[in-house]
């Protein structure tokens, strides 16, 4: 009885041995995927003509790596740029040629500012003619134009001239897509010679029948060197009477830096990012920003730092206004933001000063 069952357990396996073989031979087998072929190297024109960075130095963009991305880069087709012919038209779409490489999504994912592109020397008033030459935030094609109705020029380093009065366009798109607004710069230029009003360092600001001189730069009023601060309102009057003139009032810096339109910000209506040392860590040298010029040739109104003046505030007596806004200040950094906190007899870290005189015809 024990000899049966165990034929019967064997011939069990057998059978259970035979099936999962057939199992193996019938069962549906999935196609193998064609290989994908690699897309071949795309070439990246030179565009160091174009590609700036501050403060105002030339990057010269390296070759394309050999390596290809993560990805295969799509190529994309070649269309004209064209500007409509309607005055102050919206900035043109990025041209889709050849000279600018679509990186993967992957790659600009983390990419999403949009380049900036400043001047220098910037708009405003200017007594004689200048050849302007432009710069961007970050690697990126600059297009600019003088006439709101014309074609773009795509940017090659090239000084551009201006002699009368002129607004110059400007756009700029970088590889992952993202474009600059387009903004204008206004350009005034009325000779005059200001030292029949004002010593050399000084610029003569006039408005109206308003006449008076103020200091460029923040002092010392030197261009290039990291201003004065960490000073008492009554050490920057010292200073000032020293050199043989005095702590400007608050009217005469707000007009200094409003100029005759009443910008809210030295450099125009609007808060610009870039524009001045308003979003950073601590003080920088004076005219550092180029663009954070005022109407009048006057610098570093905004932000860097904070400028004591000789008006007292109207909110507490005791108190006299402080200008401008200092180097983390953001957008409270405009022609009308006043403080009045500051102790006077007190020096404070991020407030600075500069000085005035009254015009004199010499």
């Amino acid at each position: 009885m024990l000899k049966k069952k165990r034929t019967i357990f064997i011939i069990i396996i057998i059978l259970f041995a035979v099936l999962f073989l057939l199992w193996l031979c019938l069962r549906p087998r999935k196609k193998a995927s064609p290989a994908i072929p690699l897309a071949p190297a795309i070439s990246q024109k030179d565009t160091t003509h174009v590609n700036r960075l501050p403060p105002a130095k030339i990057t010269v963009p390296g070759p394309v790596a050999k390596s290809r991305p993560k990805g295969i880069p799509k190529p994309v087709p070649d269309t004209s740029m064209r500007q409509e012919t309607t005055a102050m038209a919206a900035p043109p779409k990025p041209p889709e040629d050849s000279s600018v490489v679509r990186l993967t999504a992957g790659t600009c994912d983390n990419d999403t500012a949009a380049p900036w592109v400043y001047t220098d020397p910037a708009g405003g008033l200017h007594r004689k003619a200048i050849r302007v030459k432009l710069f961007g935030t970050k690697t990126c094609i600059i297009r600019w134009k003088t006439d709101s109705t014309a074609e773009w020029n795509v940017y090659k380093g090239e000084e551009i001239p201006i002699a009368t009065m002129t607004t110059l366009f400007l756009t700029a798109f970088d590889s992952c897509g993202n474009q600059m607004e387009q903004r204008g710069e206004y350009y005034e230029i009325q000779p005059e010679e200001t030292v029949k009003y004002c010593p050399g360092d000084m610029e003569h600001i006039k408005i109206g029948e308003t006449s008076f001189c103020m200091d460029r730069y923040e002092w010392p009023d030197k261009k290039g060197v990291v201003p004065k601060s960490y000073v008492s309102v009554y050490q920057a009057m010292d200073t000032c009477a020293g050199a043989g003139k005095r702590l400007c009032t608050s009217d005469e810096w707000t007009m200094a830096c409003t100029g005759p339109y009443g910008w809210k910000y030295p450099y125009g209506p609007s808060y610009e990012l870039y524009a001045c040392v308003t979003n950073d860590t601590t003080v920088r040298k004076s005219g550092a920003k180029s663009e954070c010029r005022g109407y009048f040739d006057v610098f570093d109104m905004s932000g860097n730092l904070a400028e004591w003046t000789s008006t007292r505030s109207s909110r507490n007596r005791q108190f006299y206004n402080v200008m401008g806004g200092f180097w983390e200040s953001g957008k409270q950094s405009g022609c009308f933001d006043a403080r009045y906190s500051y102790f006077p007899q007190n020096r404070h870290n991020p407030v600075g000063f500069r000085c005035c005189k009254d015009a004199e015809q010499r």
